[in-house]
């Protein structure tokens, strides 16, 4: 099921204007429509307001892109082909998706509030009178930089050619704004606005908020973060379709300087074993933000995760009082292989820790008004020839905090009381994190031949999560080992998809996909069209003011 929103125009975007209200946490402000009056961003506590404000638009981000636009899309996840009714998510799993289909437009204008909004609070916080706190000033500023140029971002690489909107700007004015390439964007907002931030930022640890109280457990954006996501730039633009030949060294550069950022504080970021590795998504204060390097913040009351409720189908009450009846979105086999596999370097028979009962969940048995959940088998043809049977219609459980998961992690904690809805779990979704990093590092590693040191980075998050160490005697097989753990590792986090793109693979992996599971009715492999690892310019964009875009190939 898909949460109902209404959305316009950016030129209605643009003329849409928010305040917040004080707070602790960014998701927890109610909007008041005055931001931009000339009465706001007088103060210090006024220009956080407004910063706060821009973080609040990223809620549906996690659902409406990460979840639909990304893992839907690629081969972590099997959308069943249903062609009795609309449903979006199985329209874009099998690329039947149209230029009107809505979640195209609600992540346009997603991302365009995030820069309207981004746009008034850098037009207006450097006239803003901090007196002598001129860090916090310029921390607010690096803050949204950082949101802008995350946001060009996703658009550029979600869309391709797109209008730069670079300050506040009037409906008529917008409106004759034209598109710009991607490289564009990435060369004039993306890259000038994250090294903005990395040099406005301080780390974590020294963040504060407009009286100079520490903000370091808050999950705003730092340096690292900025370095962090300015790396994965980098890396996208060495790869399709940009092929920038240098790209890869200066990603290189900003990895590094994280990994050393880490390793010089106690291993920050660093979940030390399998058991913290899985508590790191549960939601109380001692893991919102322990171990990641930036998520969106998401808790009850109104602002919670609605991507938890879209990523599963129906549960019973042993795991949640909470109504589930989701989505038909299931683990792909051959990443469901992975999680069957049975390690024993350690002297013991195990499975992967971020697998079966964490990860993903294979079934349940009866229980009131819940028949048994029965999980169909197919046969799976490996590489070597070799055939295994495999589940395929396993569940994403990665970030949903079920009772029965709470228990087992010997937890104990009341998430839904507080809870309005369904779409309201208050379970932080990760956008960078430092195994992130440190597999795009052991990609670079494994492009320049060293083999030892990218094994190394692959073998440590393997041996965490009880998996047997693999071995590489090429930088190819090497490559191939980072990128099967990426695969792993990063499940459910929306980071699939562009990583295919970036190595070329997207359209065999999916025709491959497609293959595997033998065409059924409802998909077609000539929906897979070579334009179409980008999205549409959504319908209501092209018709708004017709001749102003150009509509992106095979759409």
């Amino acid at each position: 099921m898909r949460t109902i929103k209404k959305y316009i125009h950016i030129v209605g975007v643009a003329a849409t204007l928010f305040a917040l209200a004080s707070c602790n946490d960014y998701l927890d402000t109610p909007p008041v429509n005055s931001l931009t009056s000339d009465g706001f961003y007088q103060t210090a506590a006024q220009c956080e307001q407004g910063v706060l404000g821009v973080y609040a638009d990223l809620r549906y981000i996690a659902n409406d892109e990460y979840l639909y636009l990304s893992e839907c899309r690629s081969d972590n996840a099997w959308v069943e082909p249903l062609t009795n009714g609309l449903r979006e998510y199985s329209e874009l799993g099998t690329f039947r998706a149209a230029t009107d289909l809505e979640t195209f437009n609600d992540v346009w204008n997603e991302w365009y509030k995030v820069i309207y909004d981004a746009n008034v609070a850098i037009a207006k916080i450097p006239k803003c009178d901090f007196g002598k706190n001129t860090a916090i000033q310029n921390q607010f500023l690096g803050e949204v930089y950082f949101l802008r140029g995350w946001a060009y971002f996703e658009l550029s690489r979600l869309y391709g050619n797109i209008p730069i909107i670079d300050t506040p700007m009037s409906p008529s004015e917008v409106d004759n704004v034209s598109q710009s390439t991607a490289k564009e964007v990435l060369d004039k907002m993306v890259i000038p606005d994250l090294t903005k931030a990395i040099s406005n930022l301080p780390v974590g640890t020294s963040m504060k908020d407009n009286v100079g109280t520490s903000i370091a457990k808050k999950g705003r954006a730092d340096k690292i973060a900025a370095q962090s996501m300015l790396a994965r730039v980098y890396m996208t633009m060495s790869g399709y379709p940009f092929n920038d030949t240098s790209a890869q060294a200066l990603a290189e550069t900003q990895l590094k300087s994280v990994i050393d950022y880490s390793e010089s504080n106690n291993n920050k970021y660093w979940a030390p074993d399998s058991t913290e590795l899985r508590k790191q998504w549960m939601p109380t204060d001692d893991y919102y933000n322990k171990y990641t390097i930036f998520a969106i913040q998401y808790r009850s009351g109104g602002t919670g995760n609605t991507a938890i409720f879209d990523f599963s189908p129906a549960l019973p009450t042993s795991y949640t009082t909470i109504r589930i009846f989701g989505n038909s979105i299931f683990v792909e086999k051959t990443l469901m292989h992975e999680f069957d596999r049975v390690f024993t370097s350690t002297g013991k028979k195990l499975r992967d820790a971020r697998g079966l009962n964490y990860g993903i969940l294979t079934g349940y048995d009866a229980e009131t008004n819940y028949p048994k959940y029965t999980n169909a088998t197919e046969t799976l043809t490996l590489e070597d020839g070799s055939t295994t049977n495999v589940f395929v219609n396993s569940m994403f459980y990665k970030f949903f905090p079920t009772k029965r998961k709470i228990a087992a992690l010997g937890m104990s904690l009341d998430i839904e009381s507080s809870m309005k809805d369904y779409n309201d779990w208050p379970v932080n979704y990760p956008i960078l994190r430092y195994e992130d990093v440190l597999l795009m590092y052991a990609e670079v590693l494994a492009s320049k031949n060293d083999i030892s040191g990218a094994m190394n980075i692959v073998n440590k998050i393997r041996l965490r999560a009880g998996c047997d160490p693999e071995t590489a005697t090429t930088g190819a097989q090497a490559l191939k080992y980072v990128k099967n753990e990426r695969r792993i590792e990063l499940m459910g986090e929306g980071i699939r998809w562009f990583d295919l793109i970036r190595w070329g693979e997207w359209k065999s992996s999916i025709v491959s996909m497609f293959n595997r599971y033998n065409n059924p009715e409802g998909t077609d492999i000539g929906n897979v069209k070579d334009g179409r690892y980008l999205c549409p310019i959504p319908l209501s964009q092209m018709q708004a003011r017709p001749g102003l875009y150009t509509q992106n190939a095979d759409y």
